[in-house]
């Protein structure tokens, strides 16, 4: 996946003059299944409507798809453990800021980072769905379906299996989708929450391993681009109303 240095892109035209949406809307019953691809998605995608919907009193879990062991695979001093469990350290403290008084179920389904494939939804669903916190969800949140990038993809179609499997309100937050052109559903919604705007900028700030050069001996890892740093930090969040 090539990432863009700018945040520019149809869907973000779009999302100028979105409708807004109401937490209620976003999660119309008490339970909410947030699916993200790899730790951090959850923060750049939706923080501060997670942050608000726990604040709200929302019973919230997490699926996490991958570890995120893929980002500087060809990392020597953070071989693939320590990347594992950098990541989840990561994803533990941004929730601390996300959710600082409430501790959030999560679910590990450990699919490789950057390889997952659209099969392997159909492989692991009947598992997940022997979770109450899966199988119970009133709405279900994930990674749009037309996101450039695999994992993304495979949440998606995850994501809408379970909501048909389960009956659940589905939503959509674009992460990478939202740059470049690309066709744009009439569907798009906004979220914004002044009250959880810095604890999103916090819990991003968490994921040093992405957001800065902590990783240093791999040319070809990810580190986010500054301006998209300040984008995802500052930027109401958005939502694709999929059923």
């Amino acid at each position: 996946m090539s990432v863009p240095s700018l945040a520019e892109g149809a869907v973000l035209r779009a999302a100028q003059v979105g409708q807004d949406a109401s937490l209620d809307e976003l999660v119309p019953g008490h339970r909410l299944l947030i699916i993200a691809p790899h730790p951090d998605d959850e923060t750049l995608g939706c923080g501060m409507a997670l942050a608000a919907a726990c604040a709200k009193g929302r019973e919230v879990a997490i699926l996490l798809l991958t570890d995120g062991e893929g980002s500087h695979p060809n990392s020597r001093e953070f071989d693939r453990e320590s990347r594992v469990a950098l990541r989840q350290a990561e994803f533990e403290a941004a929730l601390s800021f996300l959710v600082p008084e409430r501790s959030v179920p999560v679910v590990r389904a450990r699919l490789p980072d950057g390889r997952s494939k659209a099969r392997d939804a159909a492989q692991i669903i009947d598992r997940l769905l022997g979770d109450p916190c899966i199988a119970r969800a009133d709405a279900i949140w994930s990674t749009w379906a037309h996101d450039p990038h695999c994992d993304h993809r495979t949440a998606a179609i995850l994501a809408r299996m379970l909501a048909d499997r389960t009956g659940a309100n589905l939503w959509s937050f674009p992460v990478w989708g939202r740059f470049g052109e690309r066709p744009v559903p009439e569907n798009l919604r906004v979220f914004s929450d002044g009250l959880h705007r810095d604890a999103k900028r916090l819990a991003m700030q968490a994921y040093a391993s992405q957001m800065t050069n902590l990783i240093e001996d791999d040319p070809d890892g990810f580190v986010m681009p500054s301006a998209l740093f300040d984008h995802f930090a500052t930027h109401p969040e958005i939502f694709f109303h999929e059923r």
